[in-house]
């Protein structure tokens, strides 16, 4: 080794400290997903037995159905099962925030629920209203 290429102890303390802060920050990676990255993944609506059930939560059945209005607040409902599924939803440019619920409806906060009776990606009229959500 060259007299210039030793690294002296507090070098090495730090060098440990700075691996060990790469190897914590690289298990960050997918699983710490924002809601923006949430919102625009159909599939990540979270139906869960474990996740709290909020005293005032409606009955998925009461809310979602063609020509139902979505609560203007809206954080999930409670489905057949007696589970809570979380709100999903796309984040809109304008603010709003399009609501999905079971691949096949969807409705703004506030605002009329409407079933395109097949999963969400296959109806025109669900794409026409994204499009114009991220305008």
């Amino acid at each position: 080794m060259q007299h210039g290429a030793r690294i002296s102890w507090r070098g090495r303390g730090a060098l440990v400290l700075a691996l060990a802060g790469v190897i914590a920050l690289g298990g960050c990676g997918e699983e710490g997903s924002s809601d923006a990255d949430e919102a625009t993944d159909p599939s990540s609506a979270t139906t869960s037995a474990s996740v709290d059930v909020p005293a005032n939560a409606p009955q998925c059945a009461d809310i979602w159905y063609d020509g139902g209005e979505l609560p203007r607040v809206y954080r999930g409902c409670v489905d057949d099962e007696g589970a809570y599924v979380e709100r999903d939803f796309i984040g809109c440019s304008s603010g709003q925030r399009l609501v999905l619920f079971d691949d096949r409806f969807y409705a703004f906060e506030g605002g009329t629920v409407f079933d395109v009776g097949s999963p969400l990606e296959d109806s025109d009229d669900y794409r026409s209203v994204t499009r114009r959500c991220a305008a």
